[in-house]
Formats: C-alpha cells, structure tokens, sequence
C-alpha cells in the first residue's frame, strides 16, 4: 500500500505540484472550509474532501492522511522530502 501524507494528498487534490509553497497555500484553504476534511476511501492516491460528519459516521468508509509537515526538510529545488 503506498503512504501519502495529508500535505502530499491536498496538492494531489488540487493537481499541483508537491512542494512547501503548496502545500502551505493550498492546505490553508481546506483548513478554511468549515467542517471538511481531506480523505480517501478505498485508494489513497485518490483524495477527495469530505464532511465531518460523514468522515466520523463512516470510520470504516473514509480514511483520514497522516499529517508529516514536521517531519520534513527542504531540498535544493524547494522540493520537500521526508527526514529519516
């Protein structure tokens, strides 16, 4: 199964490329809908939003991404990569 962080699935969301920038401008606007959350049913390489209220009816439907912002670097090419 592939692993995608919460930041890496709201720039695939938005079909933008995966970077810090991005990943700031574009996890902003989720965060600033009310009572949506970023998530995936069955494929995690398909992220769509979601109610709340649905996301915690359906805990077996829908699938909460990992959050890893911390957890990362820069690259040269402003690119984010996993500290390991």
């Amino acid at each position: 199964m592939v692993i995608i962080s919460r930041e890496q699935a709201v720039c695939m969301f938005y079909c933008e490329p995966y970077n810090e920038s991005n990943v700031v401008k574009f996890s902003k606007l989720i965060d600033d809908i009310n009572n949506v959350e970023i998530c995936y049913s069955v494929d995690p390489t398909e992220p769509m939003l979601i109610s709340l209220k649905s996301l915690y009816a359906n805990p077996f439907k829908y699938h909460q991404y990992l959050a890893f912002l911390k957890d990362f670097e820069r690259k040269e090419d402003n690119d984010i990569q996993a500290i390991r």
